[in-house]
């Protein structure tokens, strides 16, 4: 069973208390197998703090001093310790409102075993063991440097003494192609978080990005080849003209198919073929998260804008579909624009001609 590690940083010994009788309690009822490191000072909890650790719970005030505990907070941000982090005090407004926290909770208001729940319930998405300093992309990415990096370092070194900042970059796409192979074993279908990249990592125009309408808002996904929006070293794309694509409302493209039906399970069915793009060519959709409506990709919806046009119609790009995603949408945009059919050839009379015949079973 993984041991959860939990961090609290408290000078009373009355909420610590409490705070142990929780995490017994957690570990009696839901068996979840709970570490609890106690620091009664500032100081202690910033000397034993490290990247091992999958959760703190973090008073701000100690000895009656002020917001102290925002030291805290403030070393997990810049050690880039990966780990969910609940402020628990009686004083919520003196909490540094730059870091994101799971909560800020007032003493009295929320029980630790509320806290425990919020913490397990980021743990069991599996964030932390993926993430967290004893996490698989640590652990992978270790494996990857000693086994993989370091027995080939000298045909690297060669590449950085001409270009250390290409050399760099193509490290890094490397080292990714590595932790790649850690979703080669893992089939079954994708969740819709998983198709974007939200907020993007970067402002730059590139394949795939969703833009908004300044003036209506109706959106578009850019759908260039990748290799036109290379940036040059004069600083242009290697085209001169954005292609946009728009992105339709789902209802306004399956809402009048299903009324058409008239049992659920004809529109559940109908439903299904839509959503696994198998409807029309021209279709491609786009499932809906909390911060994307959604919507389905209209082949037949083009047009192609200069830079600079795109840049005053259209917003930054505010998300990105994901590389895997944007290579399907691109085969498909490329099929149906490919599709060439063949002359329908009359064969009824061969039709005819076969079911006549006498071997032929009925």
């Amino acid at each position: 069973m993984h041991v959860f590690r939990l961090l609290i940083a408290e000078d009373n010994e009355e909420d610590l208390t409490t705070c142990r009788d929780s995490v017994e309690r957690y570990r009696d009822e839901k068996q979840r197998n709970v570490e609890l490191t106690e620091c009664k000072t500032v100081e202690e909890a910033l000397q034993r703090l490290d990247n091992s650790f999958d959760g703190a719970i973090i008073d701000l005030r100690f000895a009656d001093q002020g917001d102290e505990g925002n030291k805290i907070t403030r070393k997990i941000v810049e050690s880039r310790f990966r780990i969910p982090v609940a402020i628990m005090t009686g004083t919520p407004s003196s909490a540094d409102t730059e870091f994101k926290y799971i909560g800020v909770f007032k003493k009295g208001e929320t029980s630790y075993a509320e806290i425990l729940d919020s913490f397990f319930g980021i743990h069991d998405t599996g964030l932390t063991r993926i993430m967290g300093g004893r996490g698989i992309i640590e652990e992978t990415l270790h494996r990857v440097f000693l086994n993989n990096l370091l027995d080939h370092r000298a045909a690297w070194v060669e590449y950085g003494k001409a270009d250390p900042a290409k050399t760099e970059k193509a490290l890094v796409r490397h080292t990714l192609n590595h932790l790649l192979q850690l979703l080669e074993d893992n089939g079954g279908s994708c969740f819709p978080e998983e198709v974007y990249i939200y907020p993007p990592l970067h402002d730059r125009l590139t394949t795939g990005c969703i833009l908004r309408s300044k003036e209506n808002q109706s959106l578009y996904v850019v759908l260039n080849p990748v290799c036109d929006l290379v940036v040059r070293e004069s600083g242009q794309f290697n085209t001169d003209r954005i292609l946009l694509v728009e992105i339709e409302e789902a209802e306004k493209v399956y809402g009048h198919i299903l009324n058409k039906l008239k049992t659920a399970d004809e529109r559940k069915e109908k439903l299904c073929q839509i959503l696994s793009n198998r409807h029309t060519l021209y279709h491609h959709w786009l499932p809906v998260t909390s911060f994307f409506p959604g919507g389905f990709i209209n082949f037949r919806r083009l047009l192609t804008l200069s830079k600079k046009v795109c840049s005053n119609r259209y917003e930054k790009p505010h998300i990105k579909i994901s590389p895997h995603f944007v290579k399907d949408i691109l085969s498909r945009f490329s099929s149906y624009y490919a599709r060439q059919g063949q002359p329908e050839i009359e064969c009824t009379g061969i039709i005819g001609e076969i079911i006549e015949k006498p071997d032929v079973a009925p």
